[in-house]
């Protein structure tokens, strides 16, 4: 499939059923909060690495989350309920990003992956009040984290990760505990990997993430 380049004075993705199932159908623009939020909203998503150009993808089929089906095995509740965790939202994202980046962008291969690009976009993205952190201490330090995005009612997830056991599950449980309060309709994870946590996921198609995107 083609692989479209972006221009950096228009922001401006392609149509999303262009791509094959890996998803890559862009290549270009800008890493800003503009470029980010006009992606989502279109169905691509950022994968930063150690590339020369920014790089969109819109999977087939993605991975996502209905805040109602939430089901967390019970091993994960027994581990965190042993844990003493503590939970905050919004309250620090910038410390939330630079703590997952150090996770993140480990070794020779993956020193792009978190971008400090990246981090300042999101600190945009904070002004105009369309992310959600998530901060999770142990002892007062911090132990885990997420972070993302919001469009309506869909919640567009970016990075989660811990330090601790059960951290980053924890992280993604509280998301999804506020999510439901707040009546999102979907929690967006992008595409499976070897990190994916299994508390209710599902795969929906392209076809229908995009269609739920318009509505």
């Amino acid at each position: 499939m083609p692989v479209f380049k972006l221009h950096n004075h228009t922001v401006a993705f392609p149509p999303a059923h262009f791509a094959d199932g890996e998803g890559l159908l862009g290549e270009g623009g800008e890493i800003n909060a503009q470029w980010l939020l006009e992606g989502y909203k279109s169905g691509f998503y950022l994968w930063t690495s150690p590339m020369r150009y920014p790089k969109w993808w819109t999977p087939d089929p993605r991975i996502v989350l209905f805040p109602k089906d939430l089901d967390v095995p019970e091993y994960i509740n027994e581990g965190i309920q042993k844990s003493n965790f503590k939970v905050t939202f919004n309250q620090d994202l910038e410390g939330v990003m630079k703590f997952i980046q150090s996770i993140e962008n480990k070794g020779e291969m993956n020193s792009g992956w978190l971008t400090g690009k990246l981090i300042n976009a999101y600190l945009e993205i904070e002004k105009r009040k369309l992310s959600l952190s998530v901060e999770v201490y142990k002892n007062d330090k911090l132990v885990g984290g997420a972070f993302g995005a919001s469009n309506g009612k869909i919640y567009f997830g970016e990075y989660i990760n811990g330090t601790e056991e059960f951290a980053k599950e924890y992280a993604l449980i509280e998301l999804v505990k506020k999510l439901q309060q707040e009546n999102y309709s979907i929690l967006d994870l992008q595409k499976e990997t070897n990190e994916t946590i299994d508390i209710g996921l599902t795969e929906i198609s392209r076809s229908e993430y995009i269609r739920i995107l318009k509505q």
